[in-house]
C-alpha cells in the first residue's frame, strides 16, 4: 500500500457544494464568518475580498478555483484564511470541521485512473475515505508532497476463469431489436462486490463515480456505461467489478449493471455489423451470439496511460500486471471460434 510520506497531520472535512474533502489546516490561518466578505461581481472564481487593518484579502469560491461554475447561489458560509506565497487569502467552503489529528498512514495515494489534478491522495479517517485537497497545487501549480509511486498490484488468475467470458447486460432503456452486452474476459475480473461507500472526486471526468475502499487499498471506479457514452446507471442497480487493465498497475472498480453472466469458451458467433448505440471507439468489436449482440471492449483503454489517447491504434495484446501472457486476455478477437459470416 503506497502511502504519502508525511508526519501528523490536521486535517479538517469540508463540503464544497456536495461534495465532502479533507484539506491540511497547516496551511490554514484562521476561519472567520462569510459575512464579513465584500462581494465583488463578475471576477469568477473570486467572489469578493475582506477588509482588514493593512489591507483588503482576495476571497475566492472553493468551488470555483476546483473548476465548478457559478449558479448565483450563496458561496458558502464558511470563510477559510489561508497561507500562500503570494500573501494570504480566502477560500468560501459550506461547511467545515475542527479538525482530525491523523498519521502517515492515514494517506493514500490517489488512484491514477481518477484523474483528479488537485487531489493526489486519500485519507482515511476512522472508517472513511475523504479525497484530500492540496491547496498548494491551486496556488502555485506545484504539488506540496512528493508522492510515491503506486506498488504493483499481483493479480492471480485462476485455471478455470482462463475460458470464460462475463457477459454484462446493457440497461434496456437502450431501443434495439436485439439486446446488447459486453463482454470482459472473466480472467480479468478479481471480484464482484456490491457498489456502496462511493467517495466522488471533484474536477474528475464525468465517467468516473469516484473512490471506494477495496480490501486493504483504495481503487477508482469508473461507471462502465458513462465511459461507454451511454447514460449512466441509477444507484441501486449495479455491482462493482474490480478488474485488473492491462497496463494498469493497480485495480480499477467498474460500475456495471446486474444480472451478469458467464459464458465458457469458445462460443460459435457471427460477425456484426450493428451500429454500437455509445462510442464505438471504446469497444474492439461487435459478434453475434445467440439473441444478443456482444461489443467487446478494448480493456488497455481504461488504464490511465492509455484512456486518453486517440487515433485507431490500440494496444490488444497487452496482459494484466504480473501474469503470464494469454492470448485470450489481451487479443479479445481471440476468444471466439472462428466467425462464420456476418449480420446487421
Amino acid at each position: 500500500m503506497a502511502l504519502v510520506e508525511t508526519k501528523q497531520s490536521r486535517v479538517s472535512q469540508c463540503r464544497v457544494r456536495d461534495f465532502w474533502i479533507s484539506l491540511d489546516l497547516s496551511s490554514v490561518r484562521g476561519i472567520e464568518r462569510a459575512d464579513q466578505v465584500a462581494p465583488v461581481v463578475d471576477q469568477w472564481p473570486q467572489v469578493g475580498s475582506l477588509p482588514t487593518r493593512t489591507s483588503d484579502i482576495p476571497v475566492f469560491s472553493l468551488a470555483g478555483l476546483l473548476g465548478f461554475s457559478e449558479t448565483g447561489e450563496q458561496h458558502g458560509s464558511q470563510l477559510l484564511l489561508l497561507d500562500t506565497p503570494s500573501g494570504p487569502v480566502g477560500v468560501l467552503v459550506n461547511q467545515s470541521s475542527q479538525g482530525t489529528i491523523v498519521t502517515s498512514a492515514s494517506f493514500l495515494r490517489m488512484p491514477a485512473v481518477v484523474q483528479s489534478q488537485h487531489f493526489p491522495a486519500v485519507v482515511r479517517i476512522d472508517s472513511d475515505i475523504i479525497p484530500w485537497l492540496d491547496l498548494d497545487s491551486i496556488f502555485t501549480g506545484r504539488s506540496s508532497r512528493e508522492l510515491p509511486q503506486s506498488n504493483p498490484w499481483p493479480h492471480r488468475i485462476s485455471a478455470t476463469s482462463r475460458d470464460r467470458l462475463m457477459v454484462i447486460p446493457l440497461p434496456a432503456a437502450i431501443e434495439a431489436e436485439r439486446a446488447w452486452g459486453i463482454g470482459l474476459p472473466a480472467a480479468l475480473v478479481a471480484e464482484l462486490v456490491e457498489s456502496r461507500q462511493f467517495k466522488p472526486v471533484p474536477g474528475t471526468p464525468a465517467f468516473v463515480t469516484g473512490v471506494m475502499p477495496w480490501r486493504d487499498q483504495v481503487i477508482g471506479v469508473l461507471d462502465l456505461c458513462a465511459w461507454l457514452g451511454l447514460q449512466p446507471l441509477e444507484a441501486g442497480k449495479s455491482l462493482v467489478a474490480v478488474v485488473a487493465s492491462p497496463g494498469s498497475a493497480e485495480p480499477i472498480g467498474l460500475l456495471i449493471p446486474r444480472g451478469v453472466r458467464i459464458l465458457k469458451l469458445p462460443i460459435p458467433n457471427l460477425a456484426s455489423e450493428r451500429a454500437f448505440p455509445g462510442d464505438p471507439e471504446q469497444i474492439v468489436m461487435p459478434v453475434e451470439v445467440g439473441d444478443q449482440t456482444i461489443a467487446l471492449i478494448d480493456l488497455a483503454r481504461l488504464s490511465p496511460e492509455t484512456a486518453q489517447s486517440s487515433g485507431p491504434e490500440r494496444n490488444l495484446s497487452s496482459v494484466s500486471p504480473q501474469t503470464e501472457p494469454d492470448p485470450a486476455m489481451g487479443r479479445s478477437d481471440l476468444l471466439f471460434t472462428q466467425r462464420r459470416g456476418a449480420t446487421r
